[in-house]
């Protein structure tokens, strides 16, 4: 019986005697010539770093007894983007979850064989970018320039991701074309009100006089208490923020 022929191969297999993600050329060899990254440690990659330029590879990998550390880098640094594992708990999915330098997503290396690490001695380890360059098909050029994130001042924190701006105390936000926010200070006619609330805390919503004995006010929005006749004893005046309705003596008959 002639043995099958597998036309779709499965993709791991169909990579295991390439040097995919990395270049056909790559040596994958460390500069001092003493490790080399295994053919079969990373499968696939997906590298998206900020402001890259030029080609992507790996830099460095530190090794150390508790973890193990892999770092990309380009033209410009060579220190780009890193990825942290524990020595001896790599991740049960192979996914190396990549970070650049504020802890923005910068992409991710499939790895099939990370225990080859724990082989190597407690050190630093560098490669050149022929050693260990990444094929272009893997790299996601970002669209430059434009805005990855927002730093706070006060404590130095870089927002990234989903951002709402907010605006609040008389500031009001749109947006206008396709790149442009407009910021209006409108000002807040209660800023007296939200002096007085405590931080975080909100004025409760005002309840307003809608009717007197299910009778509306005119049409000016204003309601009129007044005692009628000479003979009444009532007094009806206003004290303070209220309308004090009292008698005084007694009516004549």
């Amino acid at each position: 019986m002639t043995s099958a022929r597998i036309l779709y191969p499965q993709f791991r297999d169909e990579q295991q005697d390439s040097k995919y993600p990395f270049a056909d050329n790559a040596t994958l060899k460390s500069t001092s010539g003493k490790v080399a990254i295994g053919g079969d440690t990373f499968i696939d990659a997906s590298l998206f770093p900020i402001r890259s330029v030029g080609k992507l590879y790996i830099s460095a990998v530190v090794v150390s007894a508790q973890n193990v550390t892999v770092t990309i880098g380009d033209a410009n640094s060579a220190f780009l983007i890193t990825a942290s594992y524990g020595t001896f708990d790599p991740p049960a999915d192979g996914v190396l979850p990549f970070t650049d330098a504020y802890g923005r997503p910068a992409g991710m290396l499939l790895a099939n064989n990370l225990a080859s690490f724990t082989t190597w001695d407690i050190g630093t380890y560098t490669f050149t970018a022929k050693a260990t360059e990444f094929v272009s098909s893997v790299v996601i050029p970002a669209n430059e320039p434009g805005v990855r994130g927002i730093t706070d001042a006060d404590t130095g924190r870089t927002l990234y991701g989903d951002i709402w701006l907010v605006g609040d105390q008389g500031v009001v936000l749109r947006k206008e074309g396709d790149n442009v926010i407009r910021v209006d200070i409108v000002g807040n006619p209660l800023f007296k009100r939200s002096l007085c609330n405590a931080p975080g805390s909100s004025a409760p919503a005002p309840r307003y006089l809608k009717t007197i004995n299910n009778v509306p006010p005119d049409e000016f929005g204003n309601f009129t208490i007044t005692a009628t006749g000479t003979d009444t004893v009532l007094r009806i005046y206003q004290e303070n923020d209220a309308i004090v309705i009292s008698s005084v003596g007694r009516s004549v008959l």
